[in-house]
């Protein structure tokens, strides 16, 4: 191995480390914790910087690392059938990974624009989720009734990640970026 494949291993075991302990930490908060499942989620701060950091492919895999040593402690092991987990779990520590493909807008970094995009769609997964494996109680999957309660309780605790994580990735990235610390995905 190279040096520098050597020294990647070495962040992305970092980053999944970090995400870990923060995912694990933030289940002892109750404010950031929602009644049914889901959370504000502060482990998604080391996989975005993750993914800036290291590229988009190598963000995925931290996202993935970090679900799979989750998965293995159980801190994710809700699982109704193969598409649910899918839905709340898989695809959205993958997405985190896309950040960095997304574009610079005018005088917008592409730290703001990839945050925004990834948590939409971390959002649009898991209402899907909601919609149709963990509708009301009394209503059916993929009602009008469902659809909404997805909607609303989803919202608040992605958007809430989503706040967070525009707040705090670019000012990490900021002061890692004064450092030694080089970003590839940075536009």
């Amino acid at each position: 191995m190279k040096r520098n494949e050597v020294l990647d291993l070495t962040y992305m075991a970092l980053y999944i480390a970090l995400a870990i302990v923060l995912d694990y930490i933030g289940q002892f908060i109750p404010i950031l914790q929602m009644p049914n499942g889901g959370s504000i989620n502060i482990a998604v701060i080391p996989v975005f910087i993750a993914s800036y950091h290291l590229g988009f492919k190598k963000g995925v895999v931290v996202g993935l690392g970090w679900w799979f040593v989750g998965f293995i402690y159980g801190l994710n092991n809700w699982y109704l059938n193969p598409m649910q987990y899918i839905l709340d779990y898989l695809l959205p520590v993958s997405i985190i990974g896309i950040a960095p493909l997304l574009p610079r807008i005018k005088k917008i970094s592409n730290i703001y624009t990839g945050v925004v995009v990834a948590s939409t769609l971390r959002f649009v997964s898991t209402v899907l989720s909601g919609v149709y494996y963990w509708p009301p109680q009394g209503s059916v999957a993929g009602s009008k009734q469902a659809w909404l309660f997805s909607l609303t309780y989803n919202f608040w605790y992605n958007f809430a990640t989503m706040i967070v994580a525009i707040i705090v990735v670019p000012l990490l990235i900021n002061i890692l970026n004064k450092g030694k610390v080089k970003f590839i995905g940075i536009k």
